[in-house]
């Protein structure tokens, strides 16, 4: 495949390119973990009460977006928030996005509603916080970056999945142990490559936000009782065996395909 549409011509006040991302992304980094790490609270207990909640969570996520919203207004940075041109989605990829959906659904269903009371404000702004943050930034700004210099669109998925997930080690220095932060960057990782097809599905960030922020809703809310707790469980299982289906797919498919603003293009 490729496409005939001209180039629009480049409004950029900085050229797209790894290292820039890069200092965006520690320029996040240092800004959300500065933050949440000054509130004193540890990272097992941000979601305790509504005001751990707005201090630990809602402000630095607010602070962070500042930052990337003032940087993609400064640089000018095209797609970012769309793909020059629609890339394919086999019939299998577009049903593992089914189930990750039907999974969302399914962990707001089995929450334990009884004991949200106060916390549900703070727990919605900090979804859709997350979702506008992360996905700007890593299936954003970072995923552009990457789609520099003729890569091929199989690593650019699987680097700013990897990128995503080595993130979360960040939580270290907010008080999460080691072994839970290397897990949390494993099943990460696997979120990240849901939320690469969800962007893909229609080329739109937008559809991206949305999953990132309903799946981290629903893992906000409190944890399931009555029987129910190992489905949160279960659902981490089937999303890393749904990313790394995806992955193989993706890697089959796109090692000869490159994103441009040219559009999709065979190397």
């Amino acid at each position: 495949m490729t496409s005939t549409t001209a180039a629009p011509a480049a409004t950029w006040r900085i050229k797209p390119s790894v290292p820039v991302a890069l200092g965006v992304f520690i320029v996040y980094v240092i800004v959300f973990i500065g933050l949440s790490g000054s509130s004193g609270i540890g990272y097992d207990n941000w979601f305790d009460t509504a005001p751990n909640i707005w201090r630990t969570a809602v402000l630095p996520l607010a602070a962070a977006s500042l930052v990337l919203i003032v940087f993609l207004l400064w640089a000018r940075w095209d797609f970012v928030f769309r793909d020059p041109e629609r890339l394919p989605m086999s019939g299998l990829l577009t049903a593992l996005l089914v189930v990750y959906v039907l999974m969302i659904a399914a962990q707001f269903a089995v929450a334990d509603w009884s004991s949200v009371g106060d916390k549900m404000l703070p727990i919605l702004v900090a979804g859709a916080l997350v979702g506008f943050a992360e996905e700007t930034l890593f299936r954003g700004v970072i995923l552009r970056s990457l789609r520099t210099k003729m890569r091929p669109e199989a690593w650019v998925m699987l680097f700013s999945s990897i990128w995503f997930g080595a993130f979360h080690l960040t939580n270290i220095a907010t008080g999460l142990n080691l072994i839970s932060g290397v897990f949390q960057m494993f099943l990460a990782t696997a979120g990240g490559v849901f939320f690469y097809l969800f962007r893909r599905y229609r080329g739109l960030l937008i559809l991206a936000m949305l999953a990132h922020g309903l799946w981290d809703t629903s893992a906000f809310l409190p944890k399931p009782t009555g029987g129910l707790e190992n489905v949160p469980r279960a659902f981490m299982l089937i999303e890393v065996v749904g990313a790394v289906i995806a992955i193989i797919v993706i890697v089959r498919r796109d090692r000869s395909i490159t994103v441009s603003p040219q559009g999709v293009e065979q190397l």
